[in-house]
């Protein structure tokens, strides 16, 4: 039988003094231990070396504790790291035991030896966890868990009377309420309702916690003697050298740690500065950048590459960000990307926030740093919980238009699942069936019409605000009709999809009788869209100007004028009706 690797250990004590004893301890012990005193090196300190778990020193209410973990919620690199908290009151013990991210043990202080073992133990087995909690409790140890969430910044998804009439449901994002309802109270309301209940069933499922999450950058650590005692001593790019302090002589450095998979952010400015800025910042919190530098070019980008999220600045020349938004939710192949926009412009930003123009994120240029990091974090977060969920085989309810149709069949299909995908939106229900990640049956039902195969997949694909579920398991006993792999459905979904939206705008453009203009979008069109379109667009959104005699009022060609009607489409400026 294999001996379980020792874990490498990283400590977060304020306390410099009592790390000496400690460090001793675990070095003695085969465990590979350092640690930090200043919570500003924590992050660092995690990317340099990939500890396995994390041992913070102080009582959970304490403003070290707090700012440590506030630290570690607020870097997408480090937020699924392990933490047991030695501290002195254990009182909420029996909410971290199913856990395997974030806090997962509190031990009773102060430090001995003993607690090698203990930490050492929970390592080997932290990975075994659901990830759920259940239980009962009356309104003040509800309460009570409530606030642990908080302190402990957690993420996951609290039900109070799961399955009955009077199902409660309150989900958090790193300790912060996101959403919560109960008995048609919704938010905070919802969450001070639940707690009033005198005894209750719960469960908690934490979000995240997957296999492979996470993201770093494999840096050696080497040893540099300073003075008399041996100093692990690594350099942090832009920083200021990072010191583990105290390792014992005997022990040897750690084994490279295998590199984990980053979320790929694409960065959209025409200023280098500020790309330059932003990919320091968002690489130090595990993110891999790639950088663009106009709307055009991350388009072509988007099209090109597999990305988690973008964060662009909707003021740029050649193809602004709004632009590129647009342009990147009309083509099928990128419509479902995250997005985050950055202005310096308060109206511009306001206006498109507003109109609900299509991204999830507006944000002023002059945004505290680590709010965009939370925010673009964010954007993750639904996806990430989708992942958690399935893992935990907990995806009886899904909000599949938040995390995109598209996206959910390609997650099915890489890690090879069976079952079956149930979608429902205002037009019509979905059924997808899948074996070991293939989709071989797809069925489509809008009222009396039935559609089946790839048309059905197509449909499935198109499909906006759609709910419903996965349920795995055996795949059901079927007809098959879809015989393609799914990354090929998906591939041959989008341009189908996409050569029926460009034949029906061109379509348009030479059939249409009527256009109709949004008159907010055509204000913020007339502030910030392409000069050389601007007195075309006035004559056609203002004096509604047939676009045959713009051609003859204006010194442009006919093909510029036909790109600014497509421009104009694109944004929701302009549509384009039949009498």
């Amino acid at each position: 039988m294999t001996e379980p690797t020792a874990p490498i250990v990283l400590g977060i004590d304020e306390d410099r003094g009592a790390q000496t004893a400690i460090a001793q301890a675990f070095n003695e012990q085969g465990i590979f231990y350092r640690f930090v005193t200043d919570r500003r090196k924590v992050t660092g300190g995690i990317k340099q070396l990939k500890p396995h778990l994390l041992v913070v020193f102080g009582d959970l209410e304490s403003d070290f504790v707090i700012q440590a973990l506030d630290v570690l919620s607020s870097d997408v690199g480090s937020a699924q790291k392990p933490v047991i908290v030695v501290c002195g009151d254990t009182a909420d013990a029996a909410f971290v035991q199913g856990m395997r991210t974030g806090v997962v043990g509190l031990l009773q202080g102060p430090f001995t030896p003993a607690h090698v073992g203990v930490v050492r133990a929970v390592h080997e087995e932290v990975s075994t966890r659901t990830g759920n909690s259940t239980g009962t409790a009356d309104a003040a140890t509800l309460h009570r868990f409530v606030e642990h969430i908080r302190r402990t910044r957690r993420s996951g998804v609290l039900i109070t009377n799961p399955r009955t009439p009077s199902e409660g449901r309150a989900s958090f994002i790193y300790g912060k309420l996101d959403k919560g309802s109960f008995l048609g109270a919704h938010g905070m309301d919802a969450v001070i309702a639940m707690l009033k209940q005198p005894h209750v069933r719960w469960s908690f499922t934490e979000i995240a916690g997957s296999h492979s999450e996470g993201a770093g950058v494999v840096i050696e650590v080497g040893d540099v003697v300073t003075g008399e005692t041996p100093i692990a001593e690594v350099s942090v790019t832009d920083d200021e050298p990072l010191a583990f302090e105290v390792q014992h002589r005997q022990a040897e450095p750690p084994p490279p740690a295998p590199q984990g998979v980053s979320p790929q952010l694409l960065l959209v400015d025409d200023d280098p500065a500020i790309l330059k800025m932003f990919s320091t910042l968002f690489t130090k919190h595990g993110f891999a950048v790639t950088t663009a530098t106009d709307g055009n070019e991350g388009f072509e980008a988007a099209l090109q590459h597999s990305f988690d999220a973008v964060l662009a600045d909707l003021n740029m020349p050649h193809l602004d960000g709004w632009g590129m938004l647009r342009s990147l939710r009309e083509d099928f192949r990128t419509r479902e990307l995250p997005i985050a926009f950055l202005s310096a412009h308060d109206d511009y930003r306001e206006s498109l926030r507003a109109l609900d123009a299509g991204a999830q994120a507006y944000l002023s240029k002059g945004t505290k740093l680590d709010l965009i990091i939370g925010q673009v974090v964010k954007l993750l977060e639904p996806r990430r919980a989708l992942l958690a969920m399935l893992e935990l085989g907990q995806t009886d309810q899904l909000l599949i238009h938040t995390i995109g149709p598209q996206w959910l069949v390609r997650v099915l299909g890489q890690r090879e699942l069976s079952g079956v995908v149930s979608c429902r939106d205002g037009w019509a229900s979905y059924t997808l069936v899948f074996h070991q990640g293939h989709c071989f049956h797809a069925k489509a039902v809008a009222g009396k019409y039935i559609a089946e195969g790839e048309r059905a997949f197509n449909a499935y694909v198109a499909s906006r605000a759609g709910e419903g579920s996965f349920v795995a398991g055996p795949a059901p006993a079927v007809a098959q009709n879809l015989f393609l792999s799914t990354e090929v459905l998906i591939e041959r979904a989008c341009t189908a999809l996409n050569d029926n939206e460009r034949r029906m705008r061109e379509s348009l453009m030479v059939t249409a009788t009527q256009i109709d203009v949004n008159t907010d979008l055509y204000s913020v069109y007339r502030a910030v869209g392409p000069k050389q379109w601007l007195e075309a667009a006035r004559l056609i959104c203002e004096e509604k100007t047939p676009p045959r005699e713009v051609i003859a009022r204006l010194d442009l060609s006919p093909l510029e004028i036909e790109e600014c009607m497509k421009d104009l489409i694109r944004r929701g400026v302009v549509t384009l009706k039949k009498a």
